[in-house]
């Protein structure tokens, strides 16, 4: 997961606590949320990545193994 977008996060959060006006806060949120959306889509994007690989490294697994009973796994 990229760091960019927790930075973005974190200093977004800190400006919205910081805040000392409605109008900072109303100010800050769109752009909070919109951070908090990317970061969330990306996560899911990694994590489908991740599943994909692992599925696609099983499958090649599964087929370099010896089937049972073959003279190579008798070996």
């Amino acid at each position: 997961m990229p760091a960019d977008t927790e930075v973005r996060l974190q200093r977004l959060c800190k400006e919205i606590l910081a805040a000392t006006t409605k109008a900072e806060v109303e100010r800050i949120l769109p752009e909070l949320r919109a951070a908090l959306a990317e970061h969330i889509r990306r996560a899911k994007d990694s994590l489908e990545l991740q599943a994909s690989t692992i599925a696609l490294l099983d499958e090649l697994a599964s087929k370099d193994s010896p089937k049972p009973g073959s003279k190579m796994a008798a070996d």
